[in-house]
Formats: C-alpha cells, sequence, structure tokens
C-alpha cells in the first residue's frame, strides 16, 4: 500500500505582508501510518489518503514543525516533481576513510555570465593517502560562497560508509560556526543543513570539525580548492537543486526549492509585488508622463518597436532583409539606436547618446562629491570604468543605457558608499538621462520611422491585422519591394 502524503494547502485569496497571508504553495508530508492532527475544531485522519488542508502559514509550519520533531526512521520522501533531475550519486568510502578536505567555490555574477558554484572533497585514510576526491559544478539556486561550502560537505558525507567517524578540515570558519547551530529554519540554506542532520543520523555518523588556513601551505587544501576551482569550467550540472536534499518535507515556490529564512523569503516576494505594482503605476495615465515610463519598461526588458523586433513579430510586413531605415548600414536593434550614423541638424543619435552619457557621468560625479569628502583620485578612477565607454560602446555602456547598472559600478561606489545611497544617487540621474533619450533620439525616430513606413506602403490597417486576416495579403510585401533609407 502507499504512503499517504499530506498535503498542507496554504491558499489565502488576498496576499498582504502579513504572514497570514501568502502566496499559495504546499508543504508535502509523507507519513508510513495513520495518523491524527490537531486542526481548530476537529482532527483531520490520514488513511493512507492523501488529504487537502486549506489553513494559514503559522499553522503549517507548526504541522511541519511537529513532524520534524517527531524524526521518524522511515525513508526520506521521494519528492512528488517531475522535473527533479538525476540523483547525485557519489562513491562509497571505504571505512579506512577518516578524513576529508572539503571546499567550495563560487563566482560573483559579472555583465557577461550569472554566478556559479563548484564544490569538491578529499577522502583521506590514517597516513594521509587519499582514497578519492570528487568534484562538481553545482545548481546556481541561492547562490552564494556559504552555500558552495556546505553542498562540499553535504556531497562528502554522502559517499561515506555507515558508521564512519571522520575529520572534515574545511577553511570556512562560517561553516564551523553554524554546524551546532540548533534553530536551523532561521537560517539560509537550512535545506542543506537538514539533509546533513539527517545524513549523520541514519548513517550514524560521527563527524568533527576542524578550521584550516585558508590559502596556506595546507598541500592538500589547496588541493581540494584547485579541484573545485576546475569544476567551473566543467560542463553545467545534470541535477535538480532538489537532488541535493535529504528532508522530510519541501517547501517550493515555482517547483525551486525555498532554502532561506521563510519569512525573509516571503517579504521579498512582498517587495516584490510592491515593485511590480509601482511599474505598473509608472505606466497609468495618471502619472503625468505614461509614455515616457512605457518607454523605460520596454528598452530595459528590450521590448521596443524597432524594426528588428517588427522583423521578428510581422515578418509578412518587415521584410527580414532591410536594415536601419535611417542609415541603411546595419540591422535596427535596441542598440543600434544609440549608434546609428545618421545625420541631420538636430538629430545624430550617436553623438547625441555620447553627449548625454558623458553628461550623465559628469552629474553622478558631482553628486557623489557633495554627499562625503572622496579622494582625489575618485573622479578619475570613476570616469576610467568601463560603463562609460561610450566610443565602441561597450556592453556595459549598453546595459547601462537600457537601466541595469553594471556589477563593476556598484563594486566600485561600494568602496565608498553603502548601496542605499548608491541608488539614492543614481536613480534620478539614471531618470533623467533616459529622458533625454526618449526626446531627443526615440522620438525624433518614431517620427522618421513612421514616414519611411508610409513610403513603404505600412499603413496602421496593414499593422493592425494579422498575416491570415483576408484583408491583409495585400499589405504582404512583395520579394522585389526593398527599402528605400531615408538617409
Amino acid at each position: 500500500m502507499n504512503d499517504p502524503i499530506i498535503h498542507v494547502l496554504v491558499a489565502p485569496t488576498t496576499f498582504s505582508r502579513s504572514p497570514r497571508n501568502l502566496l499559495s504553495n504546499y508543504v508535502v508530508i509523507a507519513k508510513t501510518e495513520t495518523t491524527g492532527y490537531p486542526t481548530r475544531n476537529a482532527k483531520v485522519f490520514a488513511a493512507y489518503l492523501p488529504i487537502t488542508l486549506s489553513t494559514t502559514w503559522s499553522y503549517a509550519t507548526s504541522l511541519a514543525l511537529q513532524y520534524l520533531d517527531n524524526s521518524l526512521p522511515a525513508p526520506l520522501i521521494a519528492l512528488p516533481f517531475p522535473d527533479t533531475g538525476c540523483n547525485v550519486v557519489s562513491p562509497i568510502l571505504p571505512s579506512s576513510t577518516c578524513s576529508l578536505y572539503t571546499d567550495g567555490s563560487f563566482h560573483h555574477a559579472t555583465d557577461i555570465s550569472p554566478p556559479s558554484m563548484a564544490c569538491a572533497w578529499l577522502a583521506l585514510d590514517d597516513d594521509e593517502f587519499i582514497l578519492e576526491s570528487s568534484s562538481s559544478s553545482l545548481p546556481s539556486c541561492f547562490s552564494s560562497a556559504l552555500r558552495s561550502e556546505i553542498s562540499a560537505v553535504l556531497l562528502g558525507l554522502k559517499a561515506l560508509s555507515p558508521g564512519s567517524s571522520v575529520t572534515i578540515a574545511t577553511d570556512c570558519a562560517q561553516l564551523i560556526s553554524l554546524w551546532a547551530r540548533l534553530k536551523l529554519m532561521r537560517q539560509p540554506n537550512y535545506l542543506l543543513w537538514l539533509s546533513i542532520r539527517h545524513l549523520l543520523d541514519s548513517s550514524n555518523l560521527r563527524v568533527k570539525l576542524i578550521k584550516v588556513p585558508a590559502h596556506s601551505d595546507d598541500a592538500l587544501n589547496a588541493r581540494v580548492d584547485n579541484l573545485a576551482q576546475a569544476a567551473h569550467l566543467s560542463s553545467q550540472p545534470t541535477f535538480s537543486p532538489m537532488a541535493l536534499y535529504y528532508v522530510p518535507c519541501l517547501l517550493t515556490f515555482n517547483s525551486l526549492p525555498i532554502d532561506m529564512n521563510i519569512r525573509h523569503f516571503l517579504r521579498s516576494i512582498g517587495d516584490a509585488l510592491v515593485t511590480v505594482s509601482q511599474i505598473k503605476g509608472f505606466a497609468s495615465h495618471n502619472n503625468g508622463h505614461p509614455e515616457f515610463w512605457i518607454f523605460r519598461i520596454k528598452l530595459l526588458l528590450d521590448m521596443l518597436p524597432t524594426l528588428t523586433t517588427l522583423q521578428q513579430r510581422k515578418p509578412y510586413l518587415y521584410s527580414p532583409d532591410w536594415l536601419c531605415p535611417q542609415c541603411n548600414t546595419a540591422p535596427e536593434d535596441i542598440n543600434h539606436l544609440w549608434i546609428c550614423p545618421y545625420i541631420l541638424p538636430e538629430l545624430n543619435p550617436c553623438l547625441t547618446h555620447r553627449k548625454e552619457v558623458t553628461k550623465f557621468r559628469d552629474d553622478c560625479i558631482t553628486a557623489f562629491s557633495s554627499s562625503r569628502t572622496l579622494p582625489d583620485s575618485f573622479d578619475e578612477e570613476f570616469s576610467a570604468l568601463d560603463c562609460w565607454n561610450y566610443i565602441t560602446p561597450s556592453a556595459s555602456c549598453l546595459w547601462l543605457t537600457r537601466g541595469l547598472l553594471p556589477t563593476h559600478l556598484t563594486d566600485f561606489l561600494k568602496k565608498y558608499f553603502p548601496l542605499s545611497v548608491i541608488y539614492k544617487v543614481i536613480s534620478p540621474l539614471l531618470n533623467d538621462f533616459q529622458l533625454e533619450l526618449y526626446g531627443e533620439i526615440w522620438l525624433c525616430r518614431n517620427v522618421l520611422f513612421h514616414a519611411w513606413e508610409e513610403s513603404q506602403g505600412i499603413s496602421a490597417s496593414s499593422k493592425s491585422k494579422t498575416k491570415d486576416s483576408p484583408s491583409s495579403h495585400s499589405s504582404i510585401i512583395s520579394p522585389h519591394h526593398h527599402n528605400s533609407s531615408l538617409a
């Protein structure tokens, strides 16, 4: 007979910052026997049948903790997710294993690459002979240096034979300080910690942690560090984050495990919803500048109706061979808007963009310099950042133009200011910068673009029709019809 599964459903009709009103999700618990749980008014019994309880978050948490405290010796649940991926299989180490060296590696996100994590371990016997080693890249979920260190310990423990007694050497002091913490649910990566605790209990492992100096002359620590670093270059992991967990219950959001302080996670969801509501407010007609805010949002998300975008949306109206209507030298994508060499007495997008980037940079220097006393080298170092390279322009300059702050810009400013001050200073200046681009480049470009569309026989009515519309066939471009540039 199959084990019963109790689904504790947190499903209020509205969302607020109160912990009693939360987004829908499940706490899934497998039981191996008939069990009664107290509710507000009665008891609900699980007799090998799935039962769904609609309840508050505090009650769902209490229910999960009650099961955790009981710590039944039954096997852990098989997660009811179809996309959990393959399990992380580690070699079983011999009983002669007496020590493990573990290390994690974390690479921060850059302008051209996402964050990445990797980990490695070495297994040694009494004579410090290396019995086995392993390294792996990790799924980039809740990426952090600490998470990679905890994962290294977890994967090392999974490879041990039952009843082993080992000493784990690590250069992560924070890992050792958190090892004995009892309130794991309040810690980030608590699912990893619960998995470690389960392995210790179920496999009867006796583990002692010791601190080794980082980047010292310890050859074994240096070797495991090199293994972890090299794992970044390997292919991405073929397993999902859930394959790492050995826990009796699991909270997920959008099919991903919630492996951080639950209250902090829910608060971040609330903040995200507030941000979305503010963005919607920017585009409302009560804002005063609805068109500009719509422009900012579409610029950020690469949704502006450039010719390249229109060629993808309506290829039967806009030939894929057409280039920028203004210069006829390159495809008109979102980046070409700022480097187009088209020249009119009142419009030169390339020179306008360079002028506004320079003004934005100088305004930032003035604003930050007035906030506090800065070293004499600040102006020169700030101006030398790659995001101000408007000549090419650089990739980070193009990202900044769209409203995304490059990592190297914030890292430089964090030497002198907290993030709250950085955002407070840059936000209005970025707004002014994009407002000038909107007025001096985008609106002027639209006037010329609409004139070009008319010259191609593309009318407003033809753009509102789909390709399959009977009356749209007369508007479909002819293979002999080429664009005549406005240049």
